[in-house]
């Protein structure tokens, strides 16, 4: 482990010419009529995101805004991690460390770890192989990612105990946590209750039909996922090489996963603040070398073996659900979580899907603040 380093962005304007040339120059293909989004990505909304990426996004002041953040990287068993440090002004409660998944980075809970910073000291890791974190040389799952992330906040920040909050990969490391260090975890605060980890113990009607659901939609949505876990170098030559088809990649799923009620897809790209964080989660990816490594955790998944707990085991720190409404990913019945976690807090968010960072930012900092404050 190394103390933390302060850490700033540096990305040359050569770097940011070849990209926009890129856009410039993509050849779009034609593609048969259908119903917008029902074949993947749709066109006309990638085509606004690119026109958006070339003549109103403002890479330059971007970079600028996000390196006015505390930001470090550290050595933390073996892997670089890079990660926002806000310390709390006042005599802080419990610290926090907040996890991102996949298509997500870093990025989506800058603004929360603002909010909550008010009364704890929070921590925003960039997982291994995603943004300004270290790609490793295999691919690496989330119990070991777990394992950087405890060794981060404990032995080069120095915090004894802390509380876990994640969402998509993030929470699975938060569950690793809780699981793999109890001691130190003092709770673990999940926007997802990922069905791998809890399909084992299904039981009852109600428990089946959740996960007969979650598989019909998963045979509709899930070739991302087999193809991630399965071929992921192949993907990686496709992603790396295309500004154009990575942000189509990436910004299908988080328009397909957040919430509906909160806009349809072409109502979300509207929006001058959805299109930013898409065109500047893809353009991290691209100026940090990471579009084909962030997704190797999925590879470093079936690597660790088969998903879940050990045989009979179960997360027994205090456990928040911040029940969604992800239409991907909805939240288990409680009677089938209880039986994995200990769950103490369940909130039915009244909005809000996947990426709580960024669609509710408010409501998830009320809810994680009030957890880590009973604890």
């Amino acid at each position: 482990m190394t103390p933390p380093e302060r850490f700033h962005i540096q990305v040359p304007k050569a770097t940011l010419d070849r990209i926009a040339q890129r856009l410039q120059d993509y050849e779009w293909p034609r593609l048969p009529a259908g119903e917008p989004w029902k074949l993947g990505m749709d066109e006309a909304g990638l085509r606004a995101l690119v026109e958006h990426w070339l003549h109103r996004f403002d890479a330059a002041a971007q970079i600028e805004r996000l390196n006015a953040q505390p930001q470090y990287r550290a050595s933390a068993q073996g892997v670089g991690l890079h990660f926002v440090h806000r310390r709390s002004a006042g005599a802080p409660g419990l610290p926090i460390v907040l996890l991102h998944g996949w298509p997500s980075s870093y990025l989506e809970y800058l603004d929360a770890a603002e909010t909550l910073a008010q009364r704890h000291d929070v921590v925003v890791v960039s997982l291994p192989n995603s943004g300004f974190s270290d790609r490793t040389a295999a691919p690496m799952g989330p119990r070991a990612m777990a394992q950087a992330v405890h060794a981060l906040m404990t032995g080069v920040l120095g915090y004894p105990r802390y509380v876990a909050h994640g969402s998509d990969w993030g929470a699975i490391v938060s569950s690793w946590l809780g699981n793999d260090f109890p001691a130190a975890v003092a709770g673990i605060h999940m926007s997802m209750v990922s069905p791998r980890f809890v399909a084992g113990a299904v039981s009852g009607a109600e428990e089946q039909q959740w996960l007969a659901g979650f598989r019909e939609r998963f045979e509709d949505d899930g070739a991302y996922f087999r193809l991630q876990t399965t071929r992921p170098h192949t993907l990686g030559f496709l992603l790396g090489d295309s500004p154009v088809g990575l942000l189509a990649w990436q910004a299908e799923k988080f328009m397909a996963w957040s919430d509906p009620a909160m806009g349809s897809a072409s109502d979300k790209i509207a929006q001058a603040a959805w299109r930013d964080r898409l065109v500047l989660n893809t353009l991290l990816q691209l100026v940090t070398g990471t579009a084909a490594s962030a997704t190797l955790v999925y590879r470093g998944l079936a690597a660790e073996g088969a998903p879940g707990f050990p045989a009979g085991g179960r997360v027994n720190v205090p456990v928040a659900i911040a029940a969604m409404r992800d239409p991907a990913f909805p939240a288990p019945p409680r009677s089938l979580v209880d039986r994995v976690y200990r769950v103490e807090r369940w909130t039915e968010y009244a909005r809000g899907g996947h990426f709580p960072g960024h669609e509710v930012p408010d409501l998830l900092c009320a809810d994680l603040g009030a957890f880590a404050a009973g604890l």
